[in-house]
């Protein structure tokens, strides 16, 4: 894992999501108007909240979109809950010196939306996976 530094700002975002939803949460993405947060492995209910509730409430609150990803030592794991909700096919995790590279294979109906418009969602899902692995890249086949 690297070393991950918090701003002000999402040490707050952090702090007040953990009051509310009661789950653990490692770390914070801020994109776009999208709240990203990382929860430790099993907590990712808790996060959510009965009937999406907390995640509900959060919206609200932060007045941003929010979403919760499930942390995994397992890096093919991990990028598996990055790629949620579309339908991944299979990911192969090419071990180098640098780094590895993830190698996803993603349903073809799912793939212009994984990518994201001007590529914003695979950049995010590239960005939180070398936040928390060794990953030198992130690429969708």
């Amino acid at each position: 894992m690297t070393e991950i530094t918090l701003s002000n700002e999402t040490v707050q975002y952090i702090n007040l999501a953990s009051k509310y939803s009661k789950a653990r949460i490692i770390d914070c993405v801020l994109d776009e108007g999208k709240l990203v947060f990382v929860v430790e492995k099993g907590q990712l209910g808790l996060a959510i909240g009965n009937k999406a509730r907390n995640l509900e409430r959060l919206r609200t609150i932060f007045k941003k979109n929010i979403r919760f990803i499930e942390f995994d030592e397992d890096k093919k794991k991990f990028i598996y809950n990055l790629c949620k909700p579309y339908r991944v096919l299979n990911i192969v995790i090419e071990e180098g010196n640098n780094g590895c590279i993830a190698k996803i294979e993603v349903d073809q109906r799912d793939k212009s939306k994984i990518i994201g418009k001007d590529g914003r969602n695979i950049n995010l899902i590239r960005k939180i996976a070398q936040r928390h692995h060794p990953f030198k890249d992130v690429q969708i086949l």
